[in-house]
């Protein structure tokens, strides 16, 4: 059985039969079987359920013989979900309480499984009393009208020797795929010459999904769209075999570091996974298959993420000492392999000021020290090729340390390459190309760059156009034999119909009125270029919770309650087409918490391929990076508590904008209103010294004693110096408090004539308490000081320094 057949099964050995139940009638007999396919949810016969003197709404017995324990559990017969003998056959049990310790199964469709070896579990009478395996070959479907189900058709099974009276209501679990393609329905009665015998049929689980709903079938596709591929999906990964062997020759001798360097798109982190730990697994060098491998990626913290994938301790005593500790808990290790996936996450993130933060420092110290540590440790950092210069920039030492280990992955692929990643996977699960196919994909792929052409190799850049192809095409492959066929590769587009077309595709089937919605949530996936550190795009991870903040709009006219339905549909949407995948992250030092939920781009290459997200990112890229800092600034003065950590100036003010026209997540809109109370009150602060000033200014102005000092050059300094900050406040206020701004403008006059004329013009000349009808052109001064006269085009007024008109003559001038 292949590695993703075992994954799907859950625990192959001690295998199906965990799972499979005996149903006992009210003497302790076997009346048949059935199999868990929910935690409380058991599938059977119709039939076996009536041989056990039981029916719809009635009470029935089981024991899962092969469970920890062998349990006994009870349930009762679902009446909405029961199908009778003569129909389709087919009823449900739900159990009085889940079985702790017993996995459910999972169901695959039956169609195109023709030929595959399939396998059982039944309790004949001739068996031992825990019942025995069951083996056959899948057959066709038969058409509906030859079953029970006049509607469905029955799945025939051949050299089905095995498979006798007991095995009623057991699943039919395809070798190939490891999921149950369905329930043992039937056996085949020989006629009177002996002639077929071996013949058994099952009900297909797609006909078990029409009476019990709540089932989900599972299509066992060989090819990972835009997944990487893992380390179970060994089986299905082909045509890398010299990059493979390429990356264990590095790691040979037990090298201290090896960096994988590769553009977006080359199929980096599913070469390590599902290429080089596999090899090294089997050891194909010394003692390779009693490494450890260790894989992380950095996302915003590497330090914590190291912790939750068991190298304890690494905060506060190093990796080294972690790797030490983590070997001596795995007596059957001698070695820790680190893998640090998409290492470039580690060197994107920088502070306002342009610094790389504490954090990622911290970690690039640590990985720099643990390369020359003794420790029994390989790191083997797998990274973008385009953040070579940054590395280089930030962490020249951990340079230095891996650059022995330094290699690119293969810049091409070959014909048999590309031939054998199309062909190999459908052939791993017993599927096939029609005639001439797979040389026609392959062909089209060659074509892509013609520069390349015409010595027969593709950029490897090419492989998540070629995958995303070959899923689609899968989708589309012939039911009644499970062939890809040619009119399935016309119709998706070729190869030409790639990650772009696709992508507009998924964005056309939504709403018009969605489609800012799906703008803003997929840019607040992409964390922008940053040109003058030379750092790329590169998709982030965002917490579901703060997506969908940042998705809403509130000036979209929506009811609350609507525009959260509008923000839940696009994410739907977008992740069951896989644009963006789900998944649960853990917490630094929570690991009873049952972890984050994030999201992100299913893969990088849709930065790069997908025009209309590149304009999207272009478009948003100001509010991207207004964000980033916010949420620097957010960090900072969470640990601070400073004031000058708060947001202000320009920041401020493009915060409060942002906050008309979008959603900002929680934690933002609430720093950004603390940073608004903070501001408000500095300005009172400001306000109220400015009067004091003035107030001072003024009393000291109307004294003898001060008088007497007037002619002294340090007290016409001082009120110079006071004369300017009183004006340079005049001027900050003349739009948004005009009478103020005149007030200031004046006493700042009344202080020093050569400071305040300026703003006592520019004052003027606004909206406010002293309003001019025109534009004041000139101003002079009575030989006292207390009276300004002030020339406008309509005549001169006259006012006293302390604020009041006195008078306003109109003239005409020459």
């Amino acid at each position: 059985m292949s590695a993703p057949a075992q994954d799907a099964l859950q625990d192959s050995e001690p295998g199906t039969h965990t799972a499979v139940v005996q149903v006992l009638d009210g003497a302790q007999h076997t009346a048949g079987a059935g199999f868990l396919v929910a935690d409380r949810t058991v599938v059977t016969c119709a039939h076996v359920v009536v041989k056990a003197g039981s029916g719809p709404g009635g009470r029935i017995r089981l024991v899962f013989p092969h469970a920890q324990g062998a349990p006994e559990a009870a349930g009762y017969v679902r009446t909405d979900q029961w199908s009778a003998p003569e129909a389709l056959d087919i009823a449900v049990v739900e159990l009085d309480a889940p079985l702790a310790g017993v996995r459910p199964l999972l169901l695959g469709s039956a169609e195109g499984c023709q030929g595959h070896r399939v396998r059982s579990f039944g309790f004949p009478a001739q068996a031992p009393p825990g019942g025995h395996h069951g083996f056959a070959v899948a057959g066709d479907l038969l058409p509906p009208g030859t079953g029970q189900g006049s509607d469905d058709p029955l799945l025939q099974l051949t050299a089905a020797n095995d498979l006798t009276t007991g095995f009623s209501g057991a699943p039919v679990v395809d070798e190939m795929t490891g999921l149950v393609i369905g329930m043992v329905t039937a056996i085949a009665a020989p006629d009177t010459y002996l002639k077929g015998l071996g013949i058994a049929y099952a009900t297909p689980a797609q006909a078990l999904r029409k009476v019990c709903t709540a089932l989900e079938l599972h299509d066992m596709c060989p090819y990972r769209e835009l997944k990487p591929f893992a380390t179970e999906h060994a089986a299905w990964f082909h045509g890398r075999e010299a990059a493979v062997e390429r990356v264990v020759e590095a790691l040979a001798g037990r090298r201290r570091a090896v960096a994988l360097l590769g553009p977006s798109g080359a199929g980096k982190s599913s070469l390590v996974q599902a290429g080089v730990l596999p090899a090294l697994a089997s050891g194909q060098l010394p003692d390779s298959d009693r490494w450890l491998p260790v894989s992380v990626r950095p996302e915003h913290d590497l330090l914590s993420a190291l912790e939750v994938v068991g190298l304890r301790g690494v905060r506060t005593h190093g990796i080294a000492t972690a790797v030490e500790q983590r070997l001596a808990e795995c007596p059957d290790h001698n070695r820790v392999l680190l893998i640090v996936d998409q290492f470039e996450e580690l060197l994107s993130h920088t502070s306002p000021d342009g610094q790389t933060p504490e954090p990622q420092r911290a970690a690039l110290r640590e990985i720099a020290a643990a390369v020359t540590s003794d420790a029994a440790l390989t790191v083997l950092l797998v990274m973008r090729d385009d953040f070579y210069p940054r590395l280089a920039a930030l962490a020249p030492d951990l340079l230095d340390a891996v650059a022995p280990g330094l290699m690119s992955v293969q810049a091409t692929l070959s014909k048999e390459d590309l031939h054998a990643i199309v062909t190999r996977p459908a052939e791993a699960v017993g599927a096939h190309f029609e005639k001439g196919l797979a040389d026609r994909i392959v062909t089209d792929i060659l074509a892509i760059d013609p520069d390349e052409a015409g010595a027969q190799r593709a950029p490897v850049t090419v492989l998540p156009l070629l995958e995303l192809t070959l899923h689609r095409l899968w989708q589309r492959r012939r039911r009644n034999d499970g062939h890809l066929t040619h009119q399935g590769y016309q119709a998706l587009g070729k190869v030409s119909g790639g990650i772009a077309t696709w992508c507009d595709d998924v964005v056309r089937q939504l709403p018009q009125e969605a489609r800012p919605t799906v703008r803003r949530m997929l840019t607040a996936l992409v964390r922008p270029a940053d040109e003058a550190h030379h750092i790329p795009a590169v998709r982030q991870q965002v917490p579901l919770a703060v997506l969908r903040e940042l998705a809403e709009d509130s000036t979209d006219g929506l009811s609350a309650r609507a525009r959260e339905q509008q923000t839940e549909d696009v994410l739907s949407a977008l992740t069951r087409d896989r644009v963006v995948v789900t998944r649960t992250v853990p917490l630094p030092g929570r690991r009873d918490d049952g972890g984050e939920p994030v999201a992100e781009l299913i893969h990088e290459a849709l930065i790069r391929e997908w025009g209309t997200l590149r304009a999207w990112v272009g478009r948003d890229r100001d509010f991207q990076d207004w964000l980033r800092r916010a949420r620097e600034r957010w960090a900072r003065w969470r640990e601070s508590s400073r004031s000058d950590d708060l947001l202000g100036g320009s920041d401020l003010e493009a915060g409060v904008e942002w906050s008309r026209q979008r959603g900002l997540p929680g934690d933002i809109a609430a720093f950004l209103a603390v940073s608004r109370r903070a501001a408000a009150r500095r300005l009172r602060v400001r306000r109220t010294v400015i009067t004091v000033i003035v107030a001072l200014a003024l009393i000291a102005s109307g004294t003898a004693v001060v008088a007497l000092f007037e002619r002294d050059n340090a007290v016409a300094q001082r009120r110079g110096a006071v004369a300017r900050l009183v004006a340079a406040e005049s001027e900050r206020l003349l739009d948004t408090n005009p009478g103020l701004a005149k007030q200031l403008a004046l006493t700042s006059y009344r202080l020093d004539p050569d400071t305040g004329s300026g703003p006592v013009l520019a004052a003027l000349a606004a909206p406010g308490v002293f309003d001019s009808v025109d534009a004041v052109s000139d101003v002079a001064q009575s030989r006292d000081g207390q009276t300004l006269l002030m020339s406008t085009d309509s005549g001169i007024a006259v006012w006293s320094v302390s604020g009041h008109a006195l008078a306003r003559r109109a003239a005409q001038w020459p």
